[in-house]
């Protein structure tokens, strides 16, 4: 690497924004991997109460009907419609009105009733398993939400680091360029000066510092900041 190859920001094998870029890089992988299944899991969940949700809103009774599909009478139902039964005939009998149609009227709506209960009993059940599972879809989706937030927080912090290494890293360059033209500039103005000796050698050298300045430290030049010859040229 040449000189003004490095001094204007080339062949920094040991540049620090680099090193820490590194393990800087790394970070979103990491975060990706500890986050993703929560998010993943999370978008499912909701998706699941979402679709829960919509079914009860937009049809209710169709949405209690296909839960009322799969009940099956209990067997606590079972024995008390037996025990009703018989306890009902015996009365009708000893009232001489077994068997009539007042008597099977009577049956018919005590079973009924019993039937209901166990219904309604069966379907509240169900619901109630029905609310812990979307409780529990809920809560996942919460997790899966607060991980996206967690893990965006990561990333643009990450972001914001790389970005500030990045202005930081230019910035010292800047410095480090301007240090090294002033250096360059003083030196090679007083080798001149030097060289040629008194007073004339010291207005040289300064002319030929001036003269770097406005190269390399962007003065500007021309006609109304002076001439951009070089101070040994011939004006003529």
């Amino acid at each position: 690497m040449s000189i003004l190859n490095n001094l204007f920001g080339g062949g920094n094998k040991n540049n620090p924004n680099d090193a820490a870029n590194k393990y800087i890089d790394q970070i979103p992988g990491e975060a990706h991997n500890t986050y993703d299944p929560y998010i993943n899991q999370g978008k499912e969940s909701g998706q699941n109460a979402h679709d829960a949700f919509e079914e009860m809103m937009k049809d209710p009774q169709g949405f209690i009907n296909k839960i009322m599909g799969g009940y099956n009478e209990s067997d606590q139902y079972k024995y008390q419609k037996e025990k009703l039964g018989t306890a009902m005939s015996n009365t009708a009998a000893a009232g001489g009105i077994a068997g009539t149609p007042l008597d099977q009227q009577n049956q018919g709506e005590a079973i009924q009733k019993l039937l209901s209960a166990d219904q309604q009993q069966w379907l509240q059940n169900v619901l109630g398993r029905y609310d812990t599972g979307l409780t529990g879809e809920q809560g996942e989706a919460t997790r899966g939400y607060d991980a996206s937030g967690k893990l965006n927080d990561i990333t643009t912090s990450n972001l914001n680091q790389k970005g500030t290494n990045a202005f930081n890293d230019a910035q010292q360059k800047n410095s480090d360029k301007s240090a090294l033209i002033s250096a360059l500039v003083k030196a090679l103005g007083g080798a001149a000066g030097g060289a040629f000796g008194g007073p004339a050698g010291a207005a040289g050298g300064a002319g030929i510092a001036d003269w770097l300045s406005k190269i390399f430290g962007g003065g500007e030049a021309g006609p109304t900041s002076g001439t951009t010859n070089a101070p040994w040229s011939n004006p003529g």
